[in-house]
């Protein structure tokens, strides 16, 4: 079974902005068995235009949770592990990553937030090779991006399509999942993040690229090139400030609405904006610093309906429709059906059209746990061996802005109680 990481875990992102360094690059012949094999498929986006072989490899970073007090840089060198595979011709594909040593000494550091000894995190990345050395070459400070990065494990959509591996030296904390050696992480960018099995399948989305994706091999480190000149990257239309801004969620949860929106006018948030959810005014509160709606027997939202959300600020206003997901309804368990506690609870629902994720979750008593999973999966399976007499479960069915100027999450909920058998 999965298990869900504490919330430090998803910090993740912002402590990749410290990466800095590269070291050595391991070559193409290996001894022995593999210690770990990643494999899934590849798939290109709708853009995507693959015109060449797509080779992959594998970057260990060293600063993920990395102790405040190891001193010293605060990146240290990173690992490439290449392959001599080339995966060209038609796409979808699948693929096969083989691990056949641990990451190398100067990409573990002392973990800090409770967590114990050393570790390091691992990303794939395809990419093509622009100098034909067949490995993939991180990009100096002040240098220029060599080949092209197209994939990478760690940017993905839905975010239940994001892994990375953690190697980590010692016992962890039971509650964290993870275990010496080798684990893989699914989900890494949400609050869901979860340790899965290794042998589990990881897609891999091919893309345009772009410097989202080559600074990954930025010597400089990750996001750097958002406020710096560094490794040849144009960050200057990424981080041009977006005067006027909204960012939350809209929940229909049975039939009531809510909504918690931030705005923000060149970053800096706002309390007296004109904000408006489907004709309906907003009013701000103080104490969750966001514009609420919160409606009992609403008709503002409908599932598989659309609504639209207007913000009106210093002179500037954002104007934007959104689709709620498609109706849908838990199938199993029912309302009248008894569940042994002594079996596994599967959840099973019908699916919700133009959904990104589920986020599923079960509960009775002191026990419980959540995922997300993808907009294919329509079941889920939760341990209930300390389960209570009566139990809960939740399906979330979400839909995900990429909107810079409204990243606003539309949700619509559906939960069910049911009673364990005596």
């Amino acid at each position: 079974m999965s298990r869900q990481l504490p919330s430090l875990l998803f910090l993740l992102l912002s402590l990749l902005l410290t990466l800095a360094g590269c070291g050595s690059v391991v070559g193409p012949h290996h001894p022995g068995e593999p210690l770990v094999t990643i494999q899934g498929q590849m798939n290109p986006t709708a853009d995507a235009r693959i015109t060449g072989p797509v080779r992959l490899a594998f970057v260990w970073y060293p600063q993920w949770l990395a102790a405040e007090d190891t001193g010293g840089s605060q990146g240290g060198p990173v690992d490439v592990v290449t392959e001599d595979v080339v995966y060209q011709g038609s796409f979808p594909a699948n693929y096969s990553f083989h691990l056949y040593h641990p990451p190398p000494e100067s990409a573990l550091k002392p973990l800090g937030d409770g967590l114990q000894g050393k570790g390091a995190f691992g990303i794939l990345l395809a990419y093509q090779d622009g100098n034909g050395n067949a490995k993939l070459d991180t990009i100096p400070t002040n240098g220029a991006p060599v080949d092209r990065i197209i994939g990478s494990s760690l940017l993905a959509e839905p975010t239940s399509a994001a892994f990375t591996v953690i190697y980590v030296t010692t016992e962890q904390p039971a509650e964290t999942g993870l275990k010496p050696g080798f684990n893989l992480i699914q989900a890494v960018n949400s609050e869901n993040s979860a340790v899965v099995p290794l042998d589990t399948h990881m897609p891999l989305t091919l893309t345009q690229g772009g410097p989202f994706y080559d600074a990954l091999v930025c010597e400089a480190g990750w996001l750097t090139f958002m406020f710096l000149d560094v490794c040849g990257l144009d960050g200057g239309i990424i981080i041009e400030p977006t005067k006027l801004a909204v960012d939350g969620h809209v929940t229909l949860d049975g039939a009531k609405a809510r909504a918690e929106l931030e705005v923000t006018l060149e970053n800096t948030p706002l309390q007296d904006a004109a904000v408006t959810l489907a004709g309906r005014p907003l009013p701000y509160d103080v104490e969750r610093e966001a514009y609420v709606l919160e409606e009992e027997d609403t008709t503002l939202l409908v599932p598989g309906g659309s609504f639209e959300l207007v913000v009106n600020a210093g002179g500037e206003s954002i104007r934007r429709t959104f689709q709620m997901p498609g109706d849908f309804d838990i199938t199993s368990p029912a309302a009248d059906e008894q569940v042994s506690a002594s079996q596994p609870l599967e959840l099973r629902w019908t699916a919700s059209q133009g959904t990104d994720e589920y986020y599923v979750s079960f509960s009775s008593g002191s026990a419980g746990s959540s995922t997300t999973v993808g907009e294919g999966s329509l079941s889920h399976t939760f341990d209930t061996r300390y389960a209570g007499p009566e139990g809960t479960v939740q399906v979330e069915a979400r839909i995900h802005s990429l909107d810079v100027e409204a990243l606003v999450m539309v949700a619509l909920v559906r939960e069910q109680a049911f009673t364990f058998a005596p």
